[in-house]
């Protein structure tokens, strides 16, 4: 038998069922209305807290009764003595206050700064965390936990909350400890992985099993979550649409068919193979042997481990070693940092063929001799958007939520505020073609003393290109996909290494558009997070031969750039209505993946519920959700 100090804590489930479909978004003067009456609620009770942590333990029991009862007006009250305690001890600018409020009501939340943003996060997972049940504050990645832990931390430890990160890199009884914690602030896809793999391990009903999985042989345990009841979003835009479109795997390592062997003996076998006398390779018609080439290939088939020497295999083995060595250049179609492989977005288009994008990363590490990533088996599908939907309680904050708001609502049953960013939208400047807009960025090479300029590209090839330009070496870029802060940072250090004082301004030339205004706006609030105070000035380059352009127009790209050359002028309209157009196909087709994601979850839980797997749901509603809030 376990003693009581080795209990696991309660679980709290994540809803199973979609919340009650709810007829209308509220208005503006309504969702204001509650904004104002919370807000004035707080301040009533201001004068009133003399001890914060005190009063933030007494809201907790009331804000757990409250819950208990399902008092929605008893929940509204504790909530804001609550916040009340949290104000008096951290003294937060009325703007912070207002969107706490806004959160503790069920909101979504533009700020853009991320100093303010967090705060505001924090105001309400102190709130929520106060009732003991979890709250989970999640970042879209490990360096945006890791911003919030370094902020965060403090304030919470503050007025005696248990909190703590759990990083991608987390495992055995530190992660225990975090999720443990009354707040955990951990990346998206990190908590999703996790949360779905104790979900399927208490769904078993085998009561001795989960026991044992609880606490192990040792009292270690395997389950690592308290299940999910307050869910609070950093980065909202990314992680419930921009990067929800990918789903999270659950695999497991499983190399049965010994394909990590396979694959670094056919990297020698590749090097035995030489182009033009033994065969031809070329991303138009793919690989063909020559007389000699299919000789020597058959005899080295027969060194391949048992299962891949069958000749189809065999000759899938050769083909992705043989691409990988001569199409794959690295720095334009992957990188590598510390053993990880990351590909570009456009590898298909380098590939003679999609199907050998699999294992490619093990491929491309056996031919740069770094250990291979373990070969696994996925055995579960979850996404973020199913997380999110089964949280009891929902807000979120972003740098920038233009366009967001109807979806917000229809999908998450949350009502954006605000959700316009402060900050200038950049300034276009028109090309006349490549070889200008080649000239327009050489121009830009060598800074002043007191300028930081910073080029930012939208995919990995584009860094080959501007590699190529005279001079390119000494200038700092990074991918739209990455944070700036590594490169800024860099760029801080080496003024300071050469006795320069900070810089004044911070320019960002953004080489090609990216996927939306709202993108751009998001790194443009995250330069000035790290940019101390320096003006920051965003410019964006178009030019009417950029592959934007056909993606956008297609065969219709051609009449455009002739349009172009025959009447400048008109190339800068010309340009900005293609790039609308392209960025309202982008956002459709965003939906759309959304969209076709909900829905094969949602099969999948009718399938479960078939089987006797999981209860069955009612049929999905196309009303917007009504999120529950206090």
């Amino acid at each position: 038998m376990m003693n009581n100090g080795a209990l696991s804590p309660p679980w709290f489930p994540p809803l199973d069922k979609p919340a009650v479909p709810h007829a209308r978004r509220p208005p503006a003067a309504e969702r204001g209305a509650t904004v104002a009456a919370l807000r004035a609620t707080v301040e009533a009770a201001l004068p009133h807290v003399f001890d914060p942590t005190a009063s933030l333990h007494a809201a907790g029991q009331a804000l757990r009764r409250a819950l208990n009862r399902e008092d929605a007006a008893a929940e509204r009250a504790a909530l804001a003595q609550a916040l009340a305690a949290a104000q008096a001890a951290w003294q937060f600018e009325p703007a912070v206050l207002d969107a706490a409020c806004r959160l503790l009501c069920g909101g979504a939340v533009a700020l853009p700064c991320a100093a303010p943003r967090h705060a505001a996060l924090a105001m309400a997972a102190a709130a929520w965390a106060s009732c003991g049940r979890p709250c989970v504050l999640m970042t879209a990645d490990d360096e945006g936990a890791a911003r919030a832990s370094q902020l965060l931390l403090p304030l919470f430890q503050q007025l005696g909350i248990d909190a703590a990160p759990a990083g991608s890199d987390a495992n055995g009884a530190m992660l225990r400890r975090a999720y443990a914690a009354g707040v955990v602030i951990v990346p998206a896809r990190r908590f999703t992985a996790d949360l779905t793999r104790d979900r399927r391990e208490r769904s078993s009903g085998d009561a001795l099993q989960l026991e044992a999985r609880l606490h192990g042989a040792a009292g270690a345990g395997v389950l690592v979550t308290r299940g999910l009841f307050t869910l609070l979003v950093d980065e909202l835009d990314r992680v419930l649409f921009d990067d929800a479109v990918n789903p999270v795997l659950l695999s497991v390592p499983d190399d049965s068919t010994a394909l990590g062997p396979a694959l670094q003996r056919s990297r020698e076998l590749a090097d035995a193979l030489e182009p033009g006398h033994h065969y031809s390779l070329s991303v138009a018609h793919g690989l063909q042997w020559t007389a000699a080439g299919a000789v020597l290939a058959g005899e080295l088939i027969a060194t391949l481990p048992p299962l891949w020497r069958q000749p189809e295999r065999a000759e899938w083995l050769l083909r992705q070693a043989l691409t990988v060595r001569d199409l794959l250049q690295p720095g334009r179609h992957y990188t590598l940092n510390n053993g990880h492989v990351h590909l570009d977005d456009a590898i298909g288009r380098a590939l003679p063929d999609r199907g050998l994008l699999p294992h490619l990363t093990q491929a491309i590490q056996a031919r740069t001799g770094v250990p291979l990533s373990p070969v696994t088996r996925a055995t579960e599908r979850a996404s973020v958007l199913g997380l999110a939907a089964s949280a009891h309680r929902l807000a979120g904050a972003a740098a920038d939520l233009q366009g967001l708001e109807a979806a917000l609502w229809r999908r998450h049953g949350l009502c954006a505020d605000d959700a316009r960013s402060t900050h200038a939208q950049a300034m276009v400047e028109a090309c006349r073609d490549d070889a200008d807009w080649q000239a327009r960025i050489q121009a830009r090479f060598g800074a002043p003393p007191d300028t930081h300029r910073l080029f930012v590209l939208r995919q990995l090839n584009a860094a080959a290109r501007l590699a190529d330009l005279p001079g390119a070496k000494a200038e700092a870029w990074v991918l739209a996909s990455l944070s700036p802060q590594r490169a800024l940072q860099q760029l801080q250090e080496r003024a300071e290494a050469d006795g320069r004082a900070p810089a004044r301004h911070v320019e960002i030339v953004f080489t090609e558009p990216l996927d939306s205004r709202r993108a751009e706006a998001q790194l443009i609030a995250r330069v000035m997070d790290v940019a101390q105070g320096a003006d920051v000035t965003p410019r964006l380059l178009l030019q009417p031969e950029a592959r934007w352009v056909a993606q956008a127009l297609g065969p219709l790209a051609t009449p455009l750039r002739a349009l172009c050359r025959q009447w400048p002028a008109a190339t800068p309209r010309l340009l900005t209505v293609t790039l609308s157009l392209l960025r309202w196909q982008m956002a459709r087709q965003q939906a759309r993946a959304l969209q076709a994601q909900s829905q094969r979850e949602h099969q999948l839980k009718l399938q479960l519920s078939f089987a006797g797997s999981a209860p069955a749901l009612p049929p999905q509603s196309s009303e917007p959700a009504a999120r529950r809030t206090s």
